[in-house]
C-alpha cells in the first residue's frame, strides 16, 4: 500500500477512536450521578413513629420509604399535577398555584415531571416554600431533568423520596403509577392543573379519589374527573383551604 495512504487511515483510524472515546465520555458524564452521599438518605419503615400519617392510610402503602431531607412536621400536604405538554395558561396557573400555596405554609408534592410539575415547584422553591419530589425509580439513579430539579429540591431544605432502592434505573408503567399513588397518599389535597383523558394526571385525580382525598381541578382539565372540585382562581382556592382572600401570606 503506498505509504502516503497508509500514513492518512493510521491517522483517520487515530481521529475516530478519539471521537468515539469523547462520545463514550460524554455518555458517562450525562448518565452518572455526579453527588449521591448516602449518608443523606434515610430509610422509614411503615411501624417507624415518623412514617407519614396521612400515607399510611392508603390501601397497600409502601412498607418502606427512602428519604433524602426532612419530611414537614405538620400536614398541610397539598399534591399538584399537570400535564408535561400543556398551555401556556396552565403552566401561569400552575405557578400561581404554587406560589400562593407556598406563601401561606403549605408543602406542595409532585412527581416533578416536565410541564405543571416543574413549574409548580420551582415558584413554590422560590417563595420559599417547602416540596416534597416523589420519584418511580431509585434516588440514586435519577437522571437529567429530574435529577436537576430534585437536587434543587434538596437544596431548598425540601424531600425527596421514593419506595425503590437506590439503584433501580429500569422502570415501568407501573412505578409511575405507584409514585403517583404516593403522591396523592401524602396529601390532603389534590390539585389537577392540566389533563387529558386517560393521562397521567387524570390517573393520579382517581387515585386520591379512590385514597378518600379532595379533588381540585382547573378550567385546563379536559379529562373528566368525577366528584372533583372546580376551582376558576386563586380566591375560589383560598376559599377550599379556608384562607381569607385578603391574606397575601409570608
Amino acid at each position: 500500500m503506498n505509504p502516503y495512504i497508509l500514513l492518512q487511515l493510521c491517522c483517520w483510524k487515530q481521529q475516530r477512536a478519539k471521537r468515539i472515546d469523547s462520545t463514550v465520555e460524554y455518555r458517562i458524564g450525562r448518565d452518572t450521578v455526579e453527588h449521591f452521599d448516602e449518608s443523606e438518605v434515610r430509610e422509614i419503615e411503615i411501624d417507624d413513629k415518623n412514617y407519614p400519617k396521612l400515607l399510611k392510610c392508603i390501601t397497600k402503602p409502601p412498607k418502606t420509604l427512602r428519604i433524602r431531607g426532612n419530611l414537614p412536621l405538620n400536614q398541610k400536604i397539598i399534591a399538584i399535577s399537570g400535564s408535561r405538554e400543556t398551555t401556556q395558561q396552565a403552566l401561569d396557573a400552575a405557578y400561581r398555584i404554587g406560589r400562593m400555596l407556598a406563601q401561606h405554609g403549605y408543602t406542595i408534592v409532585t412527581g416533578l415531571a416536565h410541564g405543571c410539575d416543574t413549574a409548580a415547584t420551582e415558584r413554590a422553591l422560590s417563595a420559599g416554600g417547602n416540596v416534597i419530589g416523589v420519584v418511580p425509580r431509585g434516588l440514586k439513579s435519577l437522571r437529567g431533568h429530574t435529577k436537576k430539579l430534585a437536587e434543587k429540591i434538596f437544596a431548598a431544605g425540601g424531600t425527596v423520596l421514593s419506595e425503590y432502592p437506590d439503584d433501580l434505573a429500569e422502570i415501568f408503567g407501573r412505578h409511575y403509577l405507584r409514585r403517583d399513588a404516593i403522591i396523592t397518599g401524602l396529601s390532603e389535597k389534590t390539585i389537577i392543573i392540566a389533563a387529558e383523558e386517560r393521562s397521567g394526571s387524570s390517573a393520579t385525580a382517581n387515585h386520591a379519589l379512590r385514597q378518600g382525598r379532595k379533588v381540585l381541578i382547573t378550567r385546563y382539565v379536559k379529562a373528566k374527573i368525577e366528584d372533583a372540585t372546580l376551582i376558576e382562581n386563586l380566591g375560589e382556592l383560598k376559599d377550599v383551604l379556608g384562607v381569607d382572600r385578603e391574606d397575601s401570606g409570608k
